[in-house]
């Protein structure tokens, strides 16, 4: 291929040093540009052997073989071309993705919820760099963890979330020691039975018998068998 280069062919037509195709009004006793047959066989050629080439008959009435080649070949290409991309950055975007997600810590104890272990931390500080997140306070400090209950049978306690109850040791009152009375041998000149302390007796005769005191009189222990954990609540 080349451009045209005959005699009336307009120099720098189509930018420096590439002559082209002009009416050359302007130049005085100037025709405009003439095609040469070496210009115009290597037009047609060029064209030509494209369609060819690309597998097609020239067809006189069809004016649209040069188009068709074109899509027919390189149409199947960016098909391709389009897929092959689109598969690549589908592939970036799960290794974007992937990528975030092994360098996200997993959090597995979310706001307000509690963290038990067997492992002691002296500080809320330790907790959080051991989990690598969040801010922590102790939780259910000297306390035994009991379920929630929407029972209407069992005690109000049980049906209050958050109720703090129980004692760890308890002395009994009076009202809260089971019903009970004590009987004491009397021997009294002819009197011989038995006498509940504070009775009347049945000659008329009252007798008031004590009981020698037994008994520590301390708290006892309501705690079941139990082991110390740490328990801490994630507040941030």
């Amino acid at each position: 291929m080349h451009r045209i280069d005959s005699a009336t062919a307009r120099e720098n037509a189509n930018g420096d040093g590439k002559t082209g195709f002009h009416d050359n009004a302007d130049l005085p006793n100037q025709d405009a540009t003439y095609f040469t047959p070496e210009w115009s066989n290597a037009l047609q050629e060029e064209v030509a052997n494209v369609i060819e080439g690309l597998g097609l008959t020239l067809d006189k009435s069809d004016n649209g073989q040069l188009l068709k080649a074109l899509v027919q070949e390189f149409g199947k290409k960016k098909v391709l071309e389009d897929a092959i991309k689109d598969y690549k950055e589908l592939i970036k975007e799960d290794r974007d993705r992937l990528d975030k997600l092994e360098a996200r810590k997993y959090e597995d104890t979310q706001i307000g919820e509690t963290f038990w272990t067997s492992k002691h931390f002296v500080t809320a500080e330790a907790v959080a760099e051991y989990k690598g997140y969040g801010t922590w306070k102790r939780a259910l400090q000297g306390r035994v963890a009991v379920g929630f209950s929407d029972n209407a049978e069992d005690h109000i306690d049980f049906r209050t979330h958050g109720k703090e109850y129980g004692e760890r040791e308890h002395t009994l009152t009076v009202e809260e020691m089971p019903s009970h009375g004590h009987t004491a041998d009397i021997h009294s000149g002819n009197i011989d039975g038995n006498i509940r302390a504070g009775t009347q007796n049945t000659s008329g005769m009252e007798a008031n018998v004590g009981t020698s005191n037994t008994g520590g009189g301390q708290a006892h222990n309501n705690m079941q068998p139990s082991k110390t954990l740490d328990c801490w609540e994630r507040i941030e």
